[in-house]
């Protein structure tokens, strides 16, 4: 592997920092569908931990996760916030913080969380 080619990430945004980096080489990656993950194999005494480093996606996530009327079976989320790309509007930023709060209100402890890697 050679990691000056590499730049460890990828995202759904084209002008996020590692995405321009590779080129905007489009790499595709499976993906799972987390709200019907947590209903078909999280029972009501399991205890649940969600990372959501997923390089601006989280912005189309967490607005359906808030939604989902078992969303406060997760017991704590690592949310890192990527709300420096280029992509993340003011109004995408606000829909954020409400899912924050709405997940709050269901009992989802979301402590402040960043990742250097």
């Amino acid at each position: 592997m050679d990691a000056s080619h590499n730049h460890w990430g990828s995202s759904v945004f084209s002008d996020a920092p590692d995405a321009v980096k590779s080129g905007k080489v489009k790499v595709t990656v499976p993906m799972i569908n987390i709200i019907q993950l947590i209903a078909e194999n999280v029972q009501p005494d399991d205890w649940v931990m969600l990372k959501v480093d997923i390089e601006g996606a989280e912005y189309n996530l967490l607005p359906c996760l808030a939604q989902f009327k078992d969303a406060g079976m997760v017991d704590r989320m690592y949310l890192e916030e990527h709300w420096w790309f280029p992509s993340v509007t003011e109004n995408s930023k606000s829909a954020l913080a409400e899912s924050k709060k709405q997940l709050a209100a269901m009992h989802v402890d979301i402590p402040k969380y960043y990742s250097a890697s």
